[in-house]
């Protein structure tokens, strides 16, 4: 049976207990996803960061806040002459929407997750963490479905979460979503039985990990967006139809698109 692999990252702070950073101001979330390949792109998607990799002479895993920020191993950027610099992030957008993959993510605004009461509700400072997961991977295995495929998941390796995220995925095979039905049933979840017809495998994998990579600069661009419409690389990608919001019909975006979660505090 083809199958798609989710390659997945995170971003922010998985900690609701977590004490605000004053640097991250109205922009502060925490937010799992990457991106949605299948398995017989996978090569396509390798060669294309490749060749964008060996143009640049960069040996360094992308990463974009370092990329961004030009530091670390990037810090060579913040040399470069405003043309060239502009040359580089040109290219690099060229090369996320040329390859055959979908963006999809759920983003939670950690702010909003404590005005809501969830921090005094639930005590489990993994909550954040649990639910991005749960949430995106639903998501993903309902492409699958659609799509006739199964659906793996590989995730940035971290001693620290190896395992967790692991026990996640594995607890969604064999028991589905743990949301309270009443007020979940609007996004149409999946049953117990769906998932365990249609979750593969999960492994986690190094940084070097060319589709990881990608998945970081993806996500980055889908949590960023909520709180920064202006930020070009997500515009890049939406205009090119690379996001789940732009490959979605209306009536599937709501249960099957990008999740925004608790954003509606005021």
């Amino acid at each position: 049976m083809p199958s798609y692999t989710f390659f997945i990252d995170e971003t922010g702070n998985r900690n609701p207990n977590h004490r605000p950073d004053i640097g991250r101001q109205n922009r502060d979330w925490f937010a799992i996803g990457g991106i949605l390949v299948k398995s017989e792109e996978i090569d396509q998607c390798k060669l294309a960061r490749q060749r964008f990799a060996d143009e640049w002479r960069i040996t360094a895993p992308l990463h974009m806040t370092d990329m961004l920020g030009e530091h670390k191993k990037f810090s060579w950027l913040g040399k470069l002459s405003d043309e060239k610099r502009d040359r580089f992030w040109s290219d690099y957008k060229a090369m996320l929407a040329s390859i055959p993959v979908i963006g999809l993510a759920c983003v939670i605004d950690r702010p909003g997750y404590v005005a809501r009461g969830y921090l005094q509700v639930h005590k489990d400072p993994w909550l954040l963490c649990r639910s991005a997961f749960d949430i995106s991977v639903e998501r993903a295995a309902k492409f699958a479905i659609r799509d006739g495929r199964k659906l793996n998941v590989v995730f940035e390796e971290d001693a620290g979460i190896n395992r967790i995220i692991t026990g996640y995925f594995r607890n969604l095979k064999a028991n589905g979503l743990e949301f309270d039905g009443k007020t979940s049933g609007r996004y149409a979840p999946l049953s117990k039985e769906a998932f365990a017809a249609t979750l593969g495998t999960v492994e986690h994998k190094p940084k070097a990990n060319a589709l990881l990579q990608i998945a970081d600069t993806y996500l980055y661009a889908m949590a960023r967006h909520p709180y920064d419409q202006k930020f070009n690389i997500y515009r890049r990608l939406r205009d090119s139809r690379k996001l789940a919001n732009f490959v979605l019909t209306n009536e599937e975006i709501p249960y099957m698109g990008i999740k925004h979660y608790c954003f509606d505090r005021k």
